[in-house]
């Protein structure tokens, strides 16, 4: 596993991020999709709008976005460093939130004053446990 600090491009949904990855030694990849690793959300996309998965995902969704805004800094653990079936990494992401968001909250990681939007995700009920 390997840490990258990285810059939020687009929330595309609960689960997947577009983001700018700094590698090091002023060496960045953009515009580079990543998945949560472990979770998983309802769909927004290829799913009949108003339908209950929609509204499920579209909540998880607007969650996200809530909390991640573009150009937001955070933390991607990367679990393999290889991509997934649909070319994304897969990724844990600790990004820094309000207390208040989080606050009653168990068994959430963090790094610092980071914490893990995949366990958020979770605890709040916005996301199934999913191991690929």
């Amino acid at each position: 596993m390997y840490q990258y600090k990285s810059i939020i491009q687009k929330v595309v949904d609960g689960d997947t991020l577009e983001i700018a990855i700094d590698l090091g030694l002023t060496v960045w990849i953009h515009d580079e999709k990543i998945r949560l690793y472990g979770i998983n959300t309802p769909e927004v996309h290829g799913v009949k709008k108003g339908t209950p998965e929609w509204e499920l995902g579209n909540t998880a969704s607007s969650f996200v976005k809530s909390v991640l805004k573009e150009k937001d800094e955070i933390i991607v653990e990367t679990i393999k460093d290889k991509k997934e079936k649909y070319g994304r990494y897969l990724a844990l992401v600790f990004v820094r939130i309000d207390p208040a968001i989080i606050f009653g909250l168990s068994d959430i990681r963090r790094i610092g004053d980071y914490y893990c939007l995949n366990d958020i995700l979770v605890r709040k009920g916005l996301a199934e446990v999913y191991m690929l």
